[in-house]
């Protein structure tokens, strides 16, 4: 598994479209917002979005469903190669909206349990890659 994160509109869908290009990689299953139970047919899954599975969510205890998104993307790595792409949406801000600020909470500790088991995790700034582990 690959985390990439970075904030919004920062380029990481082009950046990781590029680098698996680079990388000859052509069978891959892009996923928006969605976290399928099974594997797609692909070798390389790309699964961005998640912010909008959290919001769908909601309701759901927040350390169930952390827990839950993180088995299905472990699952999924097994089978595939994983690529995840999140969206950094805290830097400090808290939203006004109860449950915006709710998403932004959610996500962020669902993001700390997602870069405890990637082995690798890019920063995207502006199209600018850094790597963090």
């Amino acid at each position: 598994m690959h985390v990439f994160i970075g904030g919004a509109y920062n380029g990481k869908r082009d950046y990781v479209r590029n680098w698996l290009e680079e990388q000859g990689k052509k069978d891959i299953a892009w996923l928006e917002s969605e976290l399928p139970m099974s594997a797609p047919e692909a070798s390389t899954i790309v699964v961005s979005g998640l912010e909008n599975v959290v919001a769908e969510h909601l309701g759901v205890a927040e350390d169930t469903l952390a827990s839950e998104l993180l088995q299905r993307l472990q699952v999924l790595g097994t089978e595939k190669e994983l690529i995840v792409i999140v969206t950094e949406m805290g830097r400090g801000v808290v939203p006004i909206d109860a449950n915006t600020r709710k998403i932004r909470d959610v996500c962020g500790r669902f993001y700390q349990g997602l870069f405890k088991i990637s082995p690798q995790i890019t920063r995207i700034w502006y199209g600018i890659a850094e790597t963090i582990k």
